[in-house]
């Protein structure tokens, strides 16, 4: 399901990312990170999985960046 929320943080970033996938929501990878945002099977709740290459500032700043997105 795509809700406005995950449309809007695809427009954001497919231009700039390396992959978008859609098999589980949104899937978005770069080179240096990558997040994924779907919509939870079980609760009415958004879920962001955001990882990156060991690098935990990035993955603060990026987690930060889409939930701001969202908000």
């Amino acid at each position: 399901m795509r809700t406005p929320a995950l449309a809007k943080i695809e427009r954001t970033y497919a231009a700039d990312a390396l992959k978008v996938d859609h098999t589980d929501g949104v899937g978005v990878d770069f080179d240096d990170w990558r997040f994924n945002l779907r919509m939870s099977n079980t609760e009415p709740l958004i879920r962001l999985n955001v990882e990156t290459r060991g690098d935990s500032d990035l993955m603060r700043r990026r987690t930060d960046e889409v939930l701001a997105l969202m908000a």
